[in-house]
């Protein structure tokens, strides 16, 4: 006889689901089957020094505000989520297959380029195409495996950029992470968590700021009108593009000032982790 509360078995459950999707990104089929990929789960307070890093630049990027609301506020009532980190190493051809996909003539060169013109950011770079690919795939099969148990998840690029900058998963050039859970409906596409942070107008201008495509009328003009207001065509505005030094000054304050000191703060720990994992 036993008694189990559905809540609070709930985190075990998706600790069990977390590891079977692990196998799924290691069992996923590859077009080179020489691509090294990595997976890594995490929960708990490991998920505290992502959320951090996550906060400063969602002022920036909204993309990963709307993912920082989520999760923090998930975490913050004591539903955390599950976070898979999936790394693939992808900077260095061993294929020779020549194919110029990269934007050079052989392996060779790309490598000889890649080696002196390595990227950071979220996804690096430069990459072997046909291992982006294998990479791609592993993420594609870690969704898919998620959602045959019927577990709520959304793949991120904003949780990936925090795996970058934090340095999990050192040895790898590419990373995302998918979050799992809370077991509720529709938590990263609902974004009940994101709505309950904001209002009403403010939203709405997010969405008008994020999917211009939802809103653009008339877009084969020319000269787009962008539809900003309910009275869109009173008078109506067009969509440009233009340089912003006020918001490049913004995002460089938070990237390189606000990010890194977050980055010290939780880096000891981290490295300390990797490095007793090559000694066992």
């Amino acid at each position: 006889m036993g008694h189990l509360m559905g809540k609070d078995f709930g985190l075990d459950h998706l600790l069990e689901v977390a590891k079977n999707i692990v196998l799924a990104v290691h069992k996923a089929p590859q077009i080179t089957g020489k691509t090294e990929v990595q997976a890594e789960i995490l929960w708990g307070e490991d998920l505290e020094p992502i959320i951090e890093v996550m906060g400063p630049v969602g002022n920036v990027m909204r993309y990963v505000k709307w993912d920082y609301e989520t999760i923090k506020n998930c975490y913050d009532k004591g539903e955390s989520p599950v976070i898979i980190a999936i790394g693939g190493k992808v900077s260095r051809s061993n294929l020779n297959w020549n194919c110029g996909a990269c934007g050079f003539d052989t392996c060779k060169e790309f490598n000889a380029h890649s080696k002196e013109n390595k990227g950071g950011g979220q996804l690096g770079g430069p990459s072997c195409n046909w291992k982006i690919l294998d990479w791609a795939v592993a993420c594609d099969w870690a969704c898919a495996a998620a959602w045959q148990y019927r577990v709520d998840n959304r793949i991120m690029g904003s949780v990936g950029f925090a795996l970058h900058v934090l340095n999990y998963m050192p040895d790898m050039d590419v990373k995302l992470g998918l979050a799992l859970g809370p077991p509720r409906d529709m938590v990263y596409y609902n974004r009940e968590e994101m709505h309950k942070s904001m209002s009403y107008e403010l939203d709405k201008q997010d969405m008008v700021n994020c999917v211009p495509t939802m809103f653009a009328a008339f877009p084969g003009g020319g000269t787009p009108m962008y539809k900003t207001k309910d009275d869109w065509w009173a008078p109506p505005e067009f969509m440009g593009i233009g340089y912003s030094p006020e918001v490049m000054e913004v995002m460089q304050q938070i990237l390189f000032e606000q990010v890194p000191e977050i980055v010290v703060k939780h880096a000891g720990k981290i490295e300390a982790r990797y490095k007793e994992r090559k000694r066992k």
